[in-house]
């Protein structure tokens, strides 16, 4: 019995430093600029304000921008978001839409382009993001599979 308790201790540490990091944003929309060409192409930008936690157990705002245009036939969405923590570590991303579906919500993949704080150690990380949308709302979840030794760095992390 001690030993299968041992082996589930064991297991529920490695699940806590897998590598997985993640982050659930909470955000209101507000459109910005919207305009339709006569054959129905759109382009249209907004911003995007609200809340983050993630699984490291860091909480902060989030501030996006970003827009949405079907000039080329296929919607294509673009997102330049800055996180910022209760200590003021920020963190940098561009998010890019995968799916077409843009008034549904989707999938895509965004990189980490910059972090100032704990935060330095996930630039040039990339991760995979899906979005929903609720009457001007927005709930967004991101996975990245980073380095145990990297998120432990992060998680080691004091300011000087």
């Amino acid at each position: 019995m001690k030993f299968i308790l041992l082996l589930l201790n064991i297991f529920y540490i490695n699940l806590a430093f897998s590598g997985t990091y993640k982050v659930e944003a909470y955000m209101n929309t507000t459109i910005s600029g919207d305009t339709k060409l006569p054959d129905n192409r759109t382009y249209r930008t907004f911003s995007l304000d609200g809340m983050w936690k993630d699984s490291l157990g860091d909480i902060g705002v989030i501030e996006a921008f970003g827009k949405v245009e079907s000039l080329s036939g296929e919607p294509n969405l673009e997102v330049m978001a800055i996180q910022t923590n209760e200590v003021g570590d920020k963190l940098w991303g561009v998010y890019r839409r995968d799916s077409t579906d843009v008034q549904v919500g989707g999938g895509g993949s965004s990189i980490f382009l910059a972090g100032t704080g704990k935060f330095q150690f996930l630039v040039n990380y990339e991760c995979k993001f899906v979005a929903r949308y609720v009457k001007k709302r927005n709930f967004t979840v991101i996975k990245c599979d980073i380095p145990d030794k990297v998120l432990q760095k992060v998680i080691e992390y004091k300011k000087k």
